[in-house]
């Protein structure tokens, strides 16, 4: 839908929306000022086609497609895969493409790809008209190799979806500290919104923040010990605080610090 906004907001005009329900396309069409359809009335003959389904959903549907348009463009939003992988199309002469915004979106209808760095990939005309297309948006393309989404979107994965997994890990122990999980899961996710803000803006090196960052060696020695017993917990405590001392390297310390990450993990008694 972000996209669809994006292009409407832009001037853009759409033929049409599909997708899963009846009422989903009915509501998605209602917003945007177009007309529900289905796989069977896709337009035949429009200029852009853009697939916005789950990543194991493309083939299938490209392929379905293939028998029912003849589009100039055609493009998938999957950060990880080929344009390729919408092959069936090329059979109809369709160049080929793929768009990635980098971005989390939630539903927000004011959501759009404005400002958002755009992954651009697939075949020469289809990478042009994407570059037109994301600048068109108000987005900042970049292109990309074929070969090299899947690494760039584990590294989307890591920051968007990590940075979830990480929250939840986080408020799990401030629970078992004793704060309740409605009162630490937002002041939590502030933490680390203001920590992100700063990474915008500055360069990493000069944003890690922590007792880590601040060689604070007696603070990380109460972290290990109080996280006895939790292996899972020290090992991803050690494998970030690695990485802290990797990118703030040369503030001192660093042998000291190591040392106490590689230290066994005292054993809690029962």
């Amino acid at each position: 839908m972000a996209l669809a906004r994006s292009w409407v907001r832009a001037g853009g005009r759409l033929s049409g929306i599909v997708a899963r329900t009846r009422e989903t396309a009915s509501s998605a069409a209602t917003e945007l000022g177009t007309s529900p359809q289905s796989l069977e009335t896709v337009d035949p003959a429009c200029d852009l086609l853009v697939l916005a389904v789950p990543d194991d959903r493309i083939a299938s549907v490209a392929a379905e497609l293939a028998r029912r348009t003849n589009c100039r463009f055609a493009f998938h939003l999957s950060g990880a895969l080929p344009a390729a992988i919408l092959a069936p199309l090329s059979r109809q002469g369709v160049s080929l493409g793929s768009l990635h915004p980098l971005r989390a979106f939630t539903g927000d209808p004011r959501e759009t790809w404005r400002d958002a760095l755009v992954a651009i990939e697939g075949e020469p005309d289809a990478v042009e008209a994407g570059e037109r297309l994301t600048a068109a948006l108000g987005g900042l393309g970049h292109r990309i190799a074929s070969e090299s989404k899947p690494l760039y979107h584990a590294a989307a994965t890591l920051v968007a979806g990590g940075s979830m997994a990480l929250l939840s890990i986080a408020v799990r122990a401030a629970a078992d500290a004793g704060l309740p999980e409605a009162e630490a899961r937002p002041a939590l996710a502030r933490l680390a919104s203001d920590a992100l803000a700063a990474a915008a803006l500055r360069p990493l090196r000069e944003t890690f923040t922590g007792p880590v960052a601040r060689r604070d060696a007696r603070t990380v020695r109460a972290h290990r010990a109080v996280l006895a017993g939790r292996p899972d917990f020290w090992d991803l405590y050690r494998r970030l605080a690695r990485e802290t001392l990797l990118a703030t390297a040369g503030r001192g310390a660093e042998e000291e610090i190591g040392s106490i990450l590689d230290e066994p993990q005292p054993m809690r008694r029962p």
